[in-house]
């Protein structure tokens, strides 16, 4: 499973904040990004959690909780496509709010669409399909 360290280093690239020699994400100009990172990902989480395939809803009585992400080394409790594909943009999109409103708004209309074509739901296997009914399927009913 993905973990938040690399949600944050996916989110930093977004933001173009990463290091200029080595690429690093943790640097000391990104210490209040990485401050902020674990209560947004956190309310990120939750907003997702009913679109991850780690979500089965038999298993919840009641509003479903994901579990907390307490440091950067835990694994996020969500599926590693929303945490590669759709989390960073939503964490990049708060973490620049105030600083840089257009950015902010490309990354967030980027996290809305990311999250409605997860709302189509997980993509689906082909079943074959068993006819119950019989008999009319070379049209011996076509006429009335």
């Amino acid at each position: 499973m993905t973990n938040a360290q690399t949600v944050f280093e996916t989110a930093m690239a977004l933001m173009d904040e990463l290091s200029q020699n080595g690429g690093q994400a943790d640097t000391s100009d990104n210490k209040e990004y990485k401050d902020r990172s674990l209560a947004i990902l956190n309310a990120l989480s939750g907003e997702l959690y009913p679109y991850s395939d780690s979500f089965r809803p038999e298993q919840h009585c009641g509003r479903p909780v994901v579990p907390v992400i307490l440091d950067f080394a835990s694994a996020i409790g969500l599926d590693d496509y929303i945490c590669r594909s759709v989390l960073p943009y939503g964490l990049a999109a708060q973490l620049l709010l105030s600083e840089d409103p257009e950015a902010s708004s490309f990354c967030q209309l980027r996290y809305e669409r990311l999250k409605a074509g997860l709302e189509t739901g997980l993509p689906a296997q082909a079943q074959p399909i068993q006819d119950v009914y019989g008999g009319i399927e070379y049209g011996e009913f076509s006429c009335w």
